[in-house]
Formats: structure tokens, sequence, C-alpha cells
């Protein structure tokens, strides 16, 4: 569906293919669970974090946006740092478009 950097998905779009937000929070904690401490986690854990967290902060936009939107942008600015990709853009559509191409990534 989205196969180049150019495109720019909608969070429907991004998540449509997603696993359940219930889901996915229990594939975080099993994940988080399962390590020892102080264990280097992978750029796919913070990719499906940061969409799981951009996920929940849509259920309450825009009419309450607070803290669960200050979280997902965190998680966000944080998948920037370790990509390091040198553009200037919303973090959280950042965020959509990598899902977006990981699940592409995925069905190839």
């Amino acid at each position: 569906m989205f196969k180049t950097l150019s495109t720019w998905p909608t969070a429907e779009q991004a998540y449509a293919d997603a696993p359940s937000i219930v889901d996915e929070i229990g594939w975080t904690a099993r994940t988080l669970a399962a390590l020892e401490c102080f264990t280097a986690l992978d750029r796919d854990f913070y990719l499906r974090k940061a969409a799981l967290l951009d996920r929940i902060a849509l259920l309450d936009e825009p009419d309450a946006p607070g803290d669960v939107t200050d979280t997902a942008v965190a998680a966000a600015v944080f998948l920037m740092d370790i990509d390091q990709p040198g553009v200037t853009c919303d973090p959280r559509a950042y965020v959509r478009r990598q899902y977006a191409l990981s699940l592409a990534t995925d069905d190839q």
C-alpha cells in the first residue's frame, strides 16, 4: 500500500491492518516481561510502541488531548531520534508513515 517514503498516510490508512490496541498492549507487555534488565530493544519495538501510543491518543482527540497525546509525541520523537531521518515533520505523522511502510514490507 505505502511503498515510497514520499507517501504520508492518514491514521486510518496507516493502522487499517494493525493488530487491535489490546493485542498490541499485550505484545508490548509480554516483550518487556521477557527481557532481562538493561536489555537493548530494537527499532521494531519502539515503532510498535509509538504506533500504539498514537492510536490510543487518537481515541481522545480532538476532544481532550492531554497526557496521552504528550506521551504519543514523546514516543514518536524518540523513534525519530533513533532513525535520525533529517526531516522536519509532525512526529506522529512520521510514526504513521513508518508503521505503514513496515506493514507493506512485511507483506512482501
